[in-house]
């Protein structure tokens, strides 16, 4: 099949030293013929700076997409990003997920249709992450050796993913393990269910109900091995509201539902 052009929407809150690391590491990509959105869930100016140094130092497009700031509000922003998309298919991540070099590269080759890529990550130590965001510049694409010592210094939480092929498991319809902080899909599929639900806020199951509704619609998932990001280390956001959340999800597989309750459409029609 003809490979497509992708779209890496990436959500951010102010975090610049993330996003820069992030991406410098998509300016770095093997396959440069991919564009950026940052879907900013109201951030102030610093994140405007990093992103303008971007689109000076590097000739990959990249859109700004930006919210006021009224708490957490990631499936609206995101939603916000998919909105102005152009590409035919999306890689979905955050900006505290860098990716290594071969990214855009392996996700143009695993793309089929009435399938969604679920992407691995590895998690990188507290330490390493307060180091490499002091740095000008980093490019995850070190010798295997280098990450052996990493992983027996405990920089990195595993190793098995950069060990292991890159190719792709079996389909299913399963719905542990969803992660937005990179995932992968069509974008006629994700407009078809009218987005992520925006019902959902505060931190939690929103991708996992964008994965319920992708499978109540006959799309079917498939993993992505041995290309993950590498996820720098951050405190954890409040879960103060994952009780309601929750019983959103539960609401979403009980009843089959396909669309979003606050989706794109309403988003487009505010």
């Amino acid at each position: 099949m003809r490979h497509p052009s992708i779209a890496v929407i990436i959500s951010t809150y102010n975090a610049p030293q993330f996003l820069r690391l992030t991406l410098n590491g998509y300016a770095h990509q093997t396959d440069r013929n991919f564009s950026i959105y940052v879907a900013d869930d109201g951030s102030g100016p610093d994140i405007v700076a990093v992103i303008d140094t971007f689109r000076n130092l590097s000739d990959i497009p990249i859109r700004h997409v930006w919210h006021e700031d009224k708490g957490y509000r990631r499936a609206q922003i995101i939603n916000r990003a998919i909105a102005q998309v152009q590409e035919p298919y999306i890689l979905l991540t955050d900006a505290d997920c860098v990716p290594l070099p071969e990214m855009i590269a392996t996700h143009k080759s695993m793309a089929r249709k009435g399938i969604f890529i679920r992407g691995s990550r590895i998690l990188l130590s507290e330490n390493i992450t307060r180091q490499l965001c002091k740095q000008d510049e980093w490019r995850p694409s070190m010798p295997l050796w280098q990450w052996v010592l990493w992983r027996l210094q405990g920089r990195i939480n595993r190793l098995l993913p950069l060990l292991l092929p890159v190719g792709t498991s079996g389909s299913s319809q399963k719905l542990p393990g969803i992660r937005g902080c990179h995932f992968a899909f069509w974008k006629n599929d994700i407009f078809d269910i009218n987005g992520f639900d925006s019902s959902y806020e505060g931190w939690g199951r929103e991708d996992s109900d964008l994965a319920a509704r992708f499978f109540h619609s006959g799309i079917r998932r498939k993993n992505l091995r041995g290309m993950p990001v590498l996820h720098l280390w951050h405190a954890e956001a409040s879960r103060g509201q994952l009780a309601e959340n929750d019983a959103l999800l539960q609401e979403c597989l009980d009843t089959k539902r396909t669309r979003a309750c606050i989706g794109i459409e309403e988003l487009t029609s505010a």
